[in-house]
């Protein structure tokens, strides 16, 4: 089952990125009317998004681990204003994203053994974008916080079954690069690489935790400028 989702969830950011490069380098290339990019903008995206979480963990005393992969698709909104600055653009960015991304994850600590799901429904991020407009396109990088939850849910053979989910702030960045279709809208590819959640998931008898969860994100998008 993983390495079937981990392959649809493959395909489908590779059709996405494909779409992105062959819809709007063509559009942004004849792009007529102004090619100023300054002004705030909003806008729609969806991709994949995939990660290893994996954990040490200590119960009564005695170290152990858990592991896995998840993967799934993402999609939501985003909002933001860019201002030039000379040849460079400056600008913020918010977005909010609702996912699917969801995999199992398996270990244990001595005689326990831990078979839970681990997901994330929903996160957001807060960047800021450099970017080098050369005419209707737009190289850019990106950088900043992600408020989002994890749950991790499952059986534990020496404590029952267990459900915990947290809210967590983390660290992103990235790069990406945005063609304009028109005076008024714009496409965009991105990835994002998300770093570990300062929050930690366990079960309930850990008594610690040492969480690794890396994230990446890929996605395509649409502006349009007010």
């Amino acid at each position: 089952m993983k390495t079937k989702r981990n392959s649809i969830v493959a395909t489908i950011v590779s059709s996405a990125a494909v779409l992105a490069a062959t819809t709007a380098l063509p559009f942004a290339a004849h792009a007529q009317g102004n090619n100023q990019w300054d002004g705030f903008y909003a806008g729609l995206n969806a991709g994949g998004m995939w990660s290893t979480p994996s954990a040490s963990i200590v119960e009564n005393n005695t170290g152990g681990g858990f592991n896995g992969t998840s993967s799934g698709f993402v999609g939501g909104a985003q909002a933001g204003y860019n201002y030039l600055l000379g040849p460079v653009l400056l600008g913020g960015e918010i977005d909010f994203q609702g996912s699917t991304m969801t995999g199992g994850v398996t270990g244990g600590a001595g005689p326990s053994f831990i078979n839970a799901t681990q997901s994330m429904p929903w996160f957001a991020t807060f960047r800021a974008r450099v970017g080098y407009p050369v005419g209707s396109v737009m190289p850019y990088v990106t950088g900043g916080a992600v408020w989002g939850q994890q749950r991790l849910s499952g059986f534990d053979s020496q404590f029952g079954s267990f459900d915990n989910s947290r809210n967590f702030w983390t660290y992103t960045f990235g790069g990406g690069v945005e063609g304009k279709l028109n005076e008024r809208w714009s496409a965009k590819l991105e990835y994002l690489w998300i770093g570990t959640p300062d929050t930690s998931l366990s079960t309930p008898a850990s008594t610690s935790v040492d969480e690794r969860s890396i994230g990446n994100l890929v996605r395509v998008g649409f502006n349009y400028r007010f």
